[in-house]
């Protein structure tokens, strides 16, 4: 899973890089500050549900039809996401028809990662995999087809939402037909108050989104697209985390309540963690030559940038371990906790140095919550430990 994930961000990659080389990069900071925001949006408005079923489903404390059935009923409230996104395109975006297609990234994202959580909430990794692949691909085409007609900043527009798009109705294929079951808000409402833990993570982390904004905000969409074009490519790096997350939470929730059987599980975790933390670390000094070679010289101070966010993503990687061991022992509050501290002196940071010294002392802000959030899960572990093991 975490091979077909990352090749799935290299493809996004690739596509960015189809993107940026037909446009300048205050253009690519515009459209990469209002892609973030779409996807800020959908994870408010999932508010962890897809993960607390995954968590649910895999302890055999949920089935599987309950969750799609919750979703479906869902479904009807997702034009607020779309609504909050037409919203931010129409005032940031470059050009009309750039801001239509770059609302609907929002509620394309949302169904994605719903398609995506059913698949894995059966035990579906494989089908999972193939269907996020799949929709990368399929974004990659749409931005090879436009581009070299002259679309510009249109062609990157349609190819974000279409990647999200394309992964979810591959994913609703696989999933087949949805059961006949009535779910009333009530219900609704309470396996909600239950994922509030895991929507607090979940927004906790896709509040570093929000860091391409704060630079176009602190130093100017110049210096917001040299940031974007860095972090864009640090995605298959980052996947590399996520993927732990998305594979090691369902395994270890399986491993139930035995002490000893959870210890073995938890340090398999923490060993995987540490062997993909290296990843990172070798791109921090392959990248910076090559990122002018495949942008352009415009972007050339986007290799230092991602230097200096290869790092912090090293420390990102490291990050997952212990915060997959919390939650799965009931210590889902303590994880956001942490992480929303990090992130918001980490968000703080990037704003201010991004005013000081541009896009590279921006990226310092990422590494500086990284390791902050490091440091504060370690502590959670080391309380959830020594109370017992009662998932929540």
């Amino acid at each position: 899973m975490a091979g077909t994930l990352v090749t799935g961000q290299l493809v996004l990659g690739l596509t960015y890089i189809v993107g940026a080389r037909s446009i300048d990069p205050a253009t690519l900071g515009l459209i990469a500050t209002v892609a973030a925001m779409g996807q800020i949006a959908a994870t408010v408005f999932d508010a962890g549900f897809i993960n607390y079923s995954v968590r649910e489903t895999a302890a055999a404390r949920q089935p599987v039809a309950t969750a799609r059935a919750l979703v479906r009923a869902k479904r009807r409230w997702s034009v607020l996401v779309l609504l909050v996104g037409l919203g931010v395109a129409l005032a940031l975006a470059p050009s009309l028809p750039a801001a239509l297609l770059l609302a609907l990234t929002g509620p394309a994202m949302w169904e994605a990662q719903t398609a995506h959580g059913l698949l894995r909430a059966a035990g579906r990794f494989s089908k999972a995999s193939l269907g996020q692949l799949a929709g990368r691909v399929s974004g990659l085409a749409v931005a090879l087809a436009l581009v070299p007609l002259g679309a510009d900043e249109v062609g990157l527009a349609a190819a974000i939402p279409a990647s999200f798009a394309a992964e979810a109705l591959i994913d609703r294929c696989f999933l087949g037909a949805p059961p006949e079951r009535a779910t009333t808000a009530r219900e609704l409402v309470g396996h909600h108050r239950e994922s509030f833990g895991f929507g607090l993570a979940n927004l906790a982390s896709q509040a570093q989104q929000l860091d391409t904004p704060l630079v176009t905000l602190g130093a100017g969409a110049f210096q917001g697209g040299l940031y974007a074009a860095a972090g864009r490519l640090l995605g298959p790096l980052l996947f590399l985390a996520t993927s732990l997350t998305l594979v090691s939470a369902p395994w270890l929730a399986h491993a139930g309540a035995d002490p000893a059987a959870l210890r073995v599980e938890e340090r398999r975790v923490v060993r995987v963690g540490a062997v993909l933390a290296l990843a990172p670390l070798v791109a921090a000094v392959a990248g910076p030559p090559l990122i002018p070679l495949l942008l352009g010289a415009e972007y050339a101070s986007s290799g230092a940038v991602f230097a200096v966010l290869a790092v912090g993503a090293a420390v990102t990687t490291l990050n997952q371990a212990p915060a997959i061991i919390a939650q799965n022992r009931g210590h889902q509050r303590g994880v956001a906790t942490a992480i929303g501290t990090g992130l918001v002196l980490g968000l703080v940071a990037t704003l201010v140095l991004s005013a000081l010294g541009g896009a590279v002392w921006a990226a310092a802000g990422f590494l500086l919550s990284q390791a902050v959030i490091l440091v504060l899960l370690c502590l959670v572990v080391r309380r959830a430990r020594r109370a017992p093991v009662v998932p929540r």
